[in-house]
């Protein structure tokens, strides 16, 4: 799974609950790796979207694999990993950051319990990008920013319930992004699709398999 290929297009890998690999001429980032075999790839930059175990569980293993990678990440996930503070790079809401062809904008999404910072990411290398709105009860500063493909999460209390997923979706410009569902935990992720494609069906819904690659 960490093997890297030359391809044109940007490849991204489902790691399992909130994590992706993303993939491109080479070059490979991480978001979100939750244990530590999610950690265990080849990479140059780890990006968390906000501190809860099942969102950094690999950043150790990721840091310690790839000695030139950096964590990019909020002050608060920065803050429990001081031993690589020479490799991070504090995400703000409304930043931006630059390493090599890959450009991460940071957009705070509200997490369901208020003292957690959230910052969800749309990470672009040329004329593709990825959306990925970590643990969010509200998906405000993503429904105007352009993306191919968006990571909505659909656990509910910490994050969007299916039907309030839905409700924030219908805010976004159609057409929607091809929609990956992430952290469903006890939902049903097929049902969240047929539910999504009803309301618009000219949309994607995508279902990740754990270790897959992406169908786009």
């Amino acid at each position: 799974m960490d093997e890297l290929e030359s391809k044109s297009g940007m490849e991204i890998r489902y790691l399992g609950q909130s994590g992706f690999q993303l993939s491109k001429g080479g070059s490979s980032i991480v978001i979100d790796p939750f244990d530590r075999k999610s950690g265990d790839l080849v990479g140059e930059v780890v990006y968390c979207t906000h501190g809860h175990p099942d969102h950094v569980g690999g950043i150790p293993t990721f840091l310690d694999r790839n000695p030139g990678a950096v964590l990019v990440a909020n002050e608060q996930v920065a803050g429990q990993f001081k031993r690589y503070s020479d490799r991070t790079m504090i995400a703000q809401d409304g930043g931006t950051y630059r390493h090599g062809d890959w450009e991460f904008q940071f957009i705070e999404a509200r997490h369901g319990f208020l003292r957690d910072i959230n910052i969800g990411v749309v990470v672009r290398n040329g004329e593709e990008s990825f959306g990925h709105l970590g643990d969010t009860i509200t998906y405000e500063g993503f429904s105007s920013t352009k993306v191919d493909t968006l990571a909505v999460p659909i656990t509910g209390v910490v994050t969007t319930s299916p039907s309030q997923a839905i409700g924030e979706l219908k805010k976004f410009e159609k057409p929607l992004p091809t929609i990956v569902v992430m952290h469903w935990v006890f939902r049903n992720p097929k049902s969240f699709c047929r539910r999504l494609l009803s309301e618009f069906p000219d949309a994607k819904c995508i279902v990740p398999e754990k270790g897959e690659l992406l169908p786009l």
